[in-house]
């Protein structure tokens, strides 16, 4: 039962940051990890929020947002 709260709450993320406007593989943690990437003060400041909750929280959420591009787009031809 905890791995499917676990996943609801992980794919409920991917689609808020799809409503946002990032691509579907996207979740809200990735998008802050990539503008905090980009210096934006926003994203440097929710970085340090979510890796203070989670040890490179941001960086791996960016990680895995690549390699699912990379499955997704691979899986396309």
């Amino acid at each position: 039962m905890k791995q499917r709260i676990i996943n609801f709450l992980y794919n409920l993320d991917r689609a808020d940051a799809s409503l946002a406007g990032a691509p579907p593989q996207e979740t809200i943690s990735s998008q802050i990890g990539r503008a905090a990437l980009q210096g934006k003060w926003w994203g440097r400041a929710g970085r340090a929020v979510l890796d203070g909750l989670q040890k490179n929280h941001c960086e791996n959420a960016v990680k895995n947002a690549d390699a699912l591009d990379k499955a997704y787009n691979g899986f396309q031809g």
